[in-house]
């Protein structure tokens, strides 16, 4: 970068020798232009012109791949950080954050941290050099013209500090209201099927236009702002270009040792003077733009969701499934409790049901067991440990899951089946399929386990996607086990099949599961009843209905 900018220092000199040395009389030239010839003379100030500006452009050329290629880093480093970070964060916080500006601030708002490299570093390092390096030029020239080109300065930095708040707020408010337009365009088209079912494709269409036309007028507003500060910046310049003109053609008459050629370098200096000048504002904007990019990023980074962090803990030892609740409480918001003093053991082998009305606190409870979230009283205890002394990574290991919602790969079902199992052979797979009652289905795609799915697998139907989704946590084969609504797409028959299924397929794991479908469980070995968020009742199946309590109510309904 010092070589670029001393050739660049360069490039008036050839002139002025040509001016100075060739075109006026008796004029002095260089040791390495020949006198004796002016052709000569001529050509080899004309091939130094050339060869300064080659080495400038190959200098310049390599300094700016290199900054390029350290901010094309930067980015991935900092989506990569992000990415990371999303993932290590509670679902508390996903769920107080709207998915579409979390995408938005990885994929787009990390880019700006380019602009740093890009144009930050290397402009502000690159001009301020160049500025020294000319000024002190300059000076030695003449002194008075310098003070003059000096002038314009104060100016530029009030210009400067009027202008960079506005940009940033600008272009803050550019960014969260694309990002809108991003959350519209995702949630319309994830629930397309509703929109349409529904006859809604002319609100989400006015929604959207709405989206856009207030991220127009923020981009407006922001065009406008950056149209203001180059016209005053032009302004300012332009003003210094034609005081030094003036003073400058007066030197010349007046001071016989100033002469054409030193007014001709002087202006051309003039021009690299106010151009890193002029870089330096726009550079300044734009840090201040890309600042309100990077402040979104640093605040997911920054985040602090309390509680232990993961990569702190150690590692859970193998367990068995010996599995104890000792009061556990949580809420999502403060003062609405939805777990109080929840109690309850499974030992391996057991399978153990937790039934209850709607809002009744069963997913959530279900969802302390992975650390999906954290208890914000009494603990969990597996095969003596407590799960929260350890980091979350290991616990998961440990444990397989339906969810309420099947969640499917854009992929094969293979892919799907191994995103449990990453290394499972294919005739583990197949064994899977058959204890989900899934392989008969599967066998009559035309690529059978090759088939591909689509997105949320849209390709299937409700049951087919439970059903895989069963058959990927019985292929990971954890010693606990957590069933969330497992067969609520199934027919009867399918589903007290696939529960005979489970005892048979894996290796006894404990296993808990949550379901309204109260036939499916009835014969369990304890089930507990949750009303309000606390265990009302527990027993066996028989030995409920004899209480005629809570239970008794929830199965002949």
């Amino acid at each position: 970068m010092i070589l670029a900018i001393g050739f660049n220092l360069l490039k008036p000199w050839p002139v002025k020798y040509v001016v100075d040395g060739l075109l006026i009389e008796d004029g002095q030239l260089p040791w390495w232009i020949p006198a004796e010839s002016f052709g000569g003379a001529l050509l080899a100030a004309a091939a130094a012109l050339v060869v300064i500006h080659v080495l400038w452009g190959i200098l310049n050329m390599l300094s700016s791949y290199w900054l390029i290629e350290i901010g094309l880093k930067a980015m991935v480093r900092l989506r990569a950080e992000c990415f990371e970070k999303l993932h290590a964060l509670s679902l508390k916080f996903h769920g107080s954050h709207n998915s579409s500006d979390l995408v938005y601030r990885v994929v787009y708002d990390a880019q700006s941290i380019q602009t740093f490299f890009n144009q930050g570093f290397a402009t502000i390092v690159g001009s301020g050099l160049t500025l020294i390096g000319i000024i002190i030029v300059m000076w030695q020239m003449n002194v008075l013209l310098s003070l003059l080109s000096l002038a314009v300065v104060p100016f530029l930095l009030l210009t400067i500090v009027f202008f960079a708040k506005k940009v940033r707020h600008r272009s803050g408010e550019v960014q969260k209201r694309e990002s809108r337009v991003l959350r519209l365009v995702n949630e319309s088209l994830r629930n397309l099927k509703l929109v349409r079912v529904m006859n809604r494709h002319l609100q989400e269409k006015q929604s959207f236009d709405g989206a856009c036309d207030n991220s127009l007028t923020a981009n407006r507003a922001l065009n406008r702002t950056n149209l203001g500060s180059t016209l005053a910046v032009g302004v300012i310049i332009a003003c210094g270009s034609a005081v030094l003109l003036y003073f400058g053609a007066g030197q010349v008459v007046a001071d016989p040792r100033f002469t054409v050629g030193d007014l001709l370098v002087f202006l051309a200096y003039l021009a690299m003077f106010y151009q890193p000048l002029e870089q330096l504002t726009y550079t300044t904007w734009a840090v201040e733009g890309a600042a309100a990019h990077t402040e979104r990023v640093f605040q997911v980074l920054d985040y602090e969701q309390g509680g232990n962090d993961s990569a702190d803990l150690p590692d859970l030892p193998e367990v068995k499934g010996h599995l104890r609740a000792e009061g556990l409480g949580f809420s999502y918001e403060q003062n609405v409790p939805v777990l109080q003093n929840i109690s309850f053991e499974v030992k391996p082998g057991e399978t153990v049901a937790f039934v209850g009305g709607t809002g009744a606190g069963k997913t959530t409870l279900l969802s302390l067991l992975p650390r999906l979230y954290e208890p914000q009283s009494g603990a969990l205890i597996i095969d003596g440990h407590d799960i929260c002394e350890y980091n979350r990574f290991s616990l998961r290991e440990q444990i397989s899951m339906v969810l309420q919602e099947t969640l499917l790969i854009d992929g094969s079902i293979l892919e799907n089946l191994r995103y449990a199992v990453p290394d499972a052979t294919e005739e583990a797979c197949w064994q899977a399929l058959d204890a989900a009652q899934a392989a008969q289905y599967v066998r009559g795609l035309s690529d059978q386990m090759n088939t591909s799915i689509g997105e949320q697998g849209v390709r299937l139907s409700g049951g087919q996607r439970q059903r895989i989704g069963i058959a990927r946590a019985i292929l990971r084969d954890s010693p606990i086990l957590l069933l969330d609504e497992p067969t609520s797409s199934l027919d009867r028959k399918t589903e007290a099949d696939l529960m005979q299924a489970f005892e048979a397929a894996t290796a006894k794991p404990a296993t808990l599961i949550v379901t309204h479908r109260l036939h499916t469980i009835h014969e369990c070995d304890r089930i507990y009843v949750l009303d309000q968020g606390k265990i009302v009742e527990s027993g066996t199946g028989p030995e409920l209905l004899v209480q005629k309590g809570t239970y008794y109510d929830l199965y002949h309904t």
